[in-house]
C-alpha cells in the first residue's frame, strides 16, 4: 500500500480531471449527457489509481491501472465525439486529448513496471517518459 498523492501519474490524472471538468462546465454547447460522461471518465482515472494504491498487492495495483487506462480511452473518445459534433472547440480538444494521452502513457509505464517486477524503484522514474 502506498500514498497515491506521491505518484506523478496520479497528479497528472487529477489535473486532467479538473481541466476536463472546468473546460466542459464553461462550454455551454456540450450536451449534458456527454458532459457528464466525459467528466466521469476523467474522474475515474485518478480514482482508480488511488484505489489501486490502497490494495494489498502489486497485481491489484496493475489491475486498477488497467481500469484507469480504459477510462482514459473512454475519455479520449468522448472528447473526439464532442469535437466532431461541434460541441468542443479544436483548441480545447487538442489540449485535453494531449493531456489524456500523456496520462495513458504514464499508466502504461506504471503497469509495465509493476508487471516486470521493477516496482521497487520509484514509480515516477519508471513512467516519466514511457512511449505508447
Amino acid at each position: 500500500m502506498q500514498n497515491f498523492r506521491n505518484l506523478d501519474v496520479w497528479k497528472k490524472a487529477h489535473d486532467l480531471a479538473i481541466d476536463v471538468h472546468s473546460t466542459l462546465a464553461r462550454t455551454k454547447r456540450i450536451e449534458a449527457g456527454l458532459r457528464s460522461q466525459a467528466s466521469r471518465a476523467a474522474q475515474s482515472i485518478p480514482t482508480n489509481i488511488a484505489e489501486g494504491c490502497g490494495k494489498d498487492s502489486q497485481a491489484e495495483l496493475a489491475r486498477y491501472a488497467d481500469i484507469a487506462l480504459g477510462s482514459g480511452m473512454e475519455l479520449e473518445y468522448h472528447l473526439l465525439l464532442a469535437r466532431d459534433l461541434g460541441q468542443l472547440g479544436n483548441k480545447d480538444f487538442e489540449r485535453l486529448t494531449a493531456s489524456t494521452i500523456e496520462v495513458r502513457k504514464m499508466l502504461f509505464g506504471l503497469r509495465r513496471a509493476i508487471r516486470s517486477g521493477k516496482r521497487k524503484a520509484p514509480v515516477d522514474q519508471a513512467v516519466a517518459s514511457t512511449p505508447i
